[in-house]
Parts: C-alpha cells; sequence; structure tokens
C-alpha cells in the first residue's frame, strides 16, 4: 500500500541524497524554516549548501513521503536569505502538518537526548553514536555502557461537569490562558491513577468515568502525553497555588480566545468538548 507509513523512523540512509532531502535544523531550541507569504517550509539540502551552513552533529532521521530527513544544530541560523528565519516549535506546531511537526519535535528530542548524555552516567567518558547498526544508541568506548532514547509519560486530561469543562491557569501561561489540567507519570503509578492524582493535586476535584483519548510526543521537555477525558464525581475547586494559579468550570462558549490552538493534543481534547456539547 503506497504510503502507508509515510514517515519511517531509521539511522541508516533509506535511499540516495537528494537535493529535495529536508533538513531539520536548531539553534537555541528554534527552527530553521523558510518563510514566505504565509507559507512554511522545512529547508532542503539545496537551501542548506546554497547557504553554506555549517551543520554540527548532523543525523540521519528517516524517511517522510520518500523524502530524506536529517537533523542537526548550527551556531547561526541566517536570517532574510532565501526568506530563512529561525521559529520555536511551539509556533511550528500551528503552522505546519501534524506529520512534519512530530519530525520536528523528534530530531528536538534526539538533539537534547545527545546533548545531556555527552559522558558516560558509568566511567565518565565521552559518549559514541552506535556505528555499523540501525539502532539508536549511545555508547561508552571505554566501559561498553549504552544508553537509548528515553520518553518520560505524562497524562493530559479533559474534565467535564455537565456541559462545563475544567480549565486551568498555570503561572507560566501567558495572561488569560488557559488549559486542561496535564502533569507527569510518577514511577510505579498507571496513567489511570496518574490522571486522578494530578487532578485532585491541582484543583481538589475527584472525578470518574476515565477514558483513553488520545497521544502525542511532547519535546517540552522529553515527553509522551497520554490524552483523557474525565467526569466530575465530587469536590470544589482550590487550586494548589505552586503551578495552577486560578482554575474554573467554563462553557463552550465561555472558551474561545483562552487557549492557543495548534496541534497539540491539548488544543485536541479542548476543541472535543467544544465539538461535542
Amino acid at each position: 500500500m503506497k504510503n502507508y507509513l509515510r514517515f519511517q523512523s531509521s539511522a541508516i540512509l533509506l535511499s540516495p541524497e537528494r537535493d529535495e532531502d529536508l533538513y531539520f535544523i536548531f539553534n537555541n531550541g528554534k527552527i530553521a524554516v523558510n518563510k514566505s507569504k504565509k507559507i512554511i517550509k522545512i529547508p532542503t539540502r539545496k537551501d542548506i549548501s546554497e547557504m553554506g551552513l555549517n551543520i554540527k552533529n548532523p543525523m540521519y532521521i528517516g524517511s517522510f513521503d520518500n523524502i530524506n530527513c536529517f537533523g542537526g544544530t548550527c551556531e547561526n541560523i541566517p536570517s532574510g536569505f532565501k526568506n530563512l528565519e529561525a521559529i520555536g516549535l511551539r509556533e511550528l506546531s500551528y503552522l505546519v502538518e501534524k506529520e512534519l511537526y512530530l519530525i520536528a519535535a523528534k530530531v528536538f528530542l534526539l538533539i537534547n537526548w545527545e546533548k545531556d548524555h555527552r559522558y558516560c552516567g558509568r566511567c565518565g567518558s565521552l559518549m559514541e553514536r552506535k556505528k555499523n547498526k540501525n539502532e539508536r544508541a549511545l555508547i561508552c568506548p571505554k566501559c561498553g555502557f549504552t544508553t537509548w532514547p528515553r520518553t518520560s509519560p505524562a497524562i493530559i486530561v479533559a474534565v467535564t461537569k455537565e456541559d462545563k469543562l475544567l480549565l486551568a491557569h498555570n503561572k507560566n501561561f501567558e495572561n488569560g490562558r488557559y488549559s486542561v489540567i496535564a502533569g507527569f507519570v510518577e514511577m510505579g503509578e498507571t496513567f489511570e491513577q496518574c490522571v486522578k492524582r494530578e487532578v485532585f493535586e491541582e484543583t481538589r476535584i475527584e472525578i470518574k468515568n476515565i477514558k483513553y483519548f488520545g497521544n502525542q510526543p511532547w519535546p517540552f521537555p522529553n515527553s509522551m502525553m497520554i490524552g483523557f477525558t474525565a467526569e466530575y464525581l465530587s469536590g470544589e475547586i482550590k487550586e494548589d497555588g505552586n503551578e495552577i494559579v486560578t482554575a474554573g468550570w467554563f462553557r463552550k462558549e465561555e472558551i474561545c480566545g483562552k487557549y492557543n490552538k495548534s496541534n497539540s493534543i491539548g488544543s485536541q481534547l479542548i476543541e472535543n468538548f467544544i465539538n461535542t456539547h
């Protein structure tokens, strides 16, 4: 079946290199894109060559629609040339299709993983990429310790109370912006236990009828967000005052303008509530 998998992840080259190969290049957490007349494109091998960019720690990511994808970092992203700009990953999520955003997120995660594991956790030697294997791993040339990319599981949940949705304003959010409840899974905890705990810790609300919604890689910093829906059981809202500043129940007509529309699963959960109530 043609394009059964639009993106094929691989650590070794799947097809010969061509001018149209895509390059996901980051500098200080921002990605280089061609931005012209509101059309966003990922730079190609040809673009990178014409700009003379020096790509550090290049890595092969896989193939997207039979086009090779590479990642790496660059000390400076020259703005203006061929409409090149550096934008944040969150902004990118609003501007490109979901598949391209997820590839960019994968590159970002791998770059940070290599950066955080430069030295062996056992003997302190410099780590190296594992060679001659279709395997994404770092190995210590001295003691042989090997490490693989890891993802931290986190939950995100839309809690409803009749025709209202529970939304909270985190202290790190922009003014006036809200989202659904989210948090990291603790060691030895099931997803459902985490959903109950996070909602209760942050709002003192008890919930029921927890149901799986979907999932999404989330590179802030290295999470896999597992989405759920749930229903109100009991309790009165009392913000934890640590992460959550304000929280409340909102009807769908009250939500517009209170959240950032994007490809994020948090946005999807909110829009699912709006579309079903």
